[in-house]
């Protein structure tokens, strides 16, 4: 289920910043971007999201930012360093001297980072990890507020697609008695077109009538369409982590009506067949929206 959410929280002139994207995955794809020096909180801000969120894709960033003294944020000595490699160098190969400002203020070290914890970030400790799980947590709230309300028009969405295969399965029950009855008529005008003189045996048509109906026979495949609508009504009435288990149960009702059009060769139930399966088609792309 797509959902976006931001929350920044400071704390003594320090700022985090977590923001958490959700996409559509069949199983939880979860990454999470941390810079290098706060890598040791990447397995604890993974596991709280993985505690909130069972399915889909999931891009999570954490910044902690602080706001520091303006020259605190010069590495002179690393400046030094340049300048002096530079001169060396031109020395050396008799090169014009280009090392200007803008040049060296975009060399890695110059310019240091504005990370509060940079220096010793394991030291941080207790008051850190804190400090971005709280973040951490305040986005997840925005995040499952957001599915929450896409996930209700969702629902009725779902229902409305069972609804309309309840129906068309419905109507292919009360054609089964048909099916069967169209049958044996053809059957006796096509050996009436054929032995025009001879009346057939009553016996021998009831006989091929009756392996026709075992051959061609689609009510357990209904019986079990049936069942998977109600057990996925029941799913979706459970509320809690339900996408695989409404995954696994279009499977099964896509067999069964793969198997209903394999069996039958009336047209409406051909029809209604084929319907159900668009149906079912749709059911499988709101399902990936589902935890």
């Amino acid at each position: 289920m797509t959902s976006y959410g931001r929350v920044s929280i400071q704390q003594d002139g320090a700022t985090v910043t977590v923001e958490v994207r959700t996409g559509n995955h069949r199983f939880l794809d979860l990454h999470v971007h941390l810079a290098k020096e706060y890598g040791f909180l990447e397995t604890e801000v993974t596991q709280l999201i993985r505690n909130t969120l069972r399915r889909g894709r999931v891009d999570a960033s954490v910044t902690i930012l602080a706001t520091v003294p303006e020259e605190c944020l010069i590495n002179l000595s690393t400046a030094r360093s340049y300048i002096g490699a530079a001169a060396k160098l031109r020395d050396e190969f008799h090169l014009e001297d280009s090392l200007d400002l803008k040049t060296l203020l975009a060399l890695p070290g110059v310019l240091q980072t504005q990370n509060l914890f940079t220096d010793a970030p394991e030291e941080a400790g207790v008051e850190l990890r804190e400090f971005v799980l709280q973040g951490v947590r305040q986005t997840l709230e925005t995040v499952q507020q957001m599915r929450v309300l896409e996930g209700r028009a969702l629902e009725s969405e779902i229902r409305a697609y069972l609804n309309s295969i309840r129906e068309k399965v419905a109507s292919v029950r009360a054609l089964m008695p048909a099916v069967l009855l169209e049958y044996r008529q053809r059957l006796d005008e096509r050996l009436k077109y054929l032995l025009p003189q001879i009346a057939p045996d009553p016996q021998r048509v009831a006989q091929e009538v009756a392996l026709l109906a075992e051959k061609t026979d689609i009510s357990e495949e209904i019986t079990r369409l049936e069942s998977h609508l109600d057990q996925y009504a029941g799913v979706l009435a459970d509320g809690r982590e339900v996408g695989k288990k409404m995954d696994f149960l279009l499977q099964e009702m896509h067999r069964e009506i793969n198997t209903v059009l394999s069996k039958t060769g009336n047209l409406e139930v051909t029809r209604l067949g084929i319907a159900v399966k668009a149906d079912i088609e749709k059911l499988r792309e709101q399902v990936q929206n589902v935890e």
